[in-house]
């Protein structure tokens, strides 16, 4: 059974918030990686995954995640990092000013890979775009996306909250089927 894997990520964060997801120990891993461009977030976390096996030899654990918004007819979907990078929040903000339909899915693909290939699982959530952002927890996009049901953004969740409702918890939920792994 997995006890442990590496996680393929620059944000220790990250690795800390699958540890509780999955409830193995998730290390994490800095290594430069093949990330093609794409909307589809499944499609690139089955490279990524199939990238870091192929230089990493171990079994190993990439994410991707996409914001994907109504109005923009999916955009910017697995891009959202590249928006955020570069626009800043605000930005994508300012964009989505005179956007009615603030409809948003969040998504995101969870690539595994060892000796025995690569599967890829995904985890969805509905939501809408904050019009400010708000919150101070979280990482990316966190503080302007706010999931169906509640009134807040997920950067004003606990980590708890988050962690019960995200579509990562989704992902991970689906990957620990796929893997066999006991529930957390």
């Amino acid at each position: 059974m997995i006890d442990r894997l590496s996680l393929v990520t620059g944000n220790e964060g990250k690795a800390r918030e699958f540890t509780t997801l999955l409830g193995i120990e998730i290390v994490p891993v800095k290594e430069e990686l093949i990330e093609i461009q794409s909307l589809d977030v499944m499609e690139v976390a089955r490279r990524k995954a199939a990238d870091a096996y192929s230089k990493l030899r171990r079994p190993v654990l990439v994410d991707d995640t996409g914001l994907h918004l109504k109005a923009w007819n999916g955009l910017p979907g697995a891009l959202i990092r590249w928006f955020v990078d570069q626009v800043k929040i605000e930005g994508i903000l300012n964009m989505a000013a005179g956007v009615s339909d603030r409809s948003a899915t969040a998504i995101a693909a969870l690539g595994f890979a060892d000796a025995n290939g690569t599967r890829v699982v995904s985890g969805t959530l509905h939501g809408t775009l904050a019009t400010v952002q708000r919150g101070n927890g979280g990482f990316g996009w966190d503080s302007i996306f706010v999931p169906a049901g509640w009134d807040i953004t997920f950067a004003e969740m606990s980590s708890e909250q988050k962690n019960a409702i995200s579509h990562r918890r989704r992902a991970t939920d689906a990957l620990r089927q796929e893997l066999g792994l006991p529930g957390t």
